[in-house]
């Protein structure tokens, strides 16, 4: 099943330039039509669900993009798909964290 980028930005409950930012500073593979019109997949929703998660509990981009293999390789291992995200702030610690959440800025 294929999305394209508005609904995709509907089910991560994010505004489409978000998903375009994401995409660029995580230097993530979205697929692309003929056209070239982007794409997503359920696995690509589930993983900028994950993104959002983290984001929410105020990690930083700069240390999400380290952590994406992982995420994508924990991701596959599940035997069924599951909405939310499979890490919690705690696990790591040495990482930049901001306080609290603040939206105006979800997409830095």
């Amino acid at each position: 099943v294929r999305f394209m980028i508005s609904e995709a930005a509907k089910q991560v409950n994010v505004e489409s330039h978000v998903l375009r930012y994401w995409e660029e500073e995580l230097d993530l593979t979205i697929g692309r039509t003929e056209m070239g019109h982007r794409y997503y997949t359920k696995d690509d929703i589930q993983l900028f669900c994950c993104i959002k998660k983290l984001k929410n509990e105020g990690m930083l981009l700069k240390d999400l993009k380290p952590l994406i293999p992982e995420l994508k390789e924990k991701k596959s291992k599940l035997k069924t798909p599951e909405k939310g995200c499979f890490y919690r702030k705690n696990q790591y610690p040495r990482l930049s964290w901001k306080n609290g959440c603040d939206h105006s800025d979800q997409h830095k």
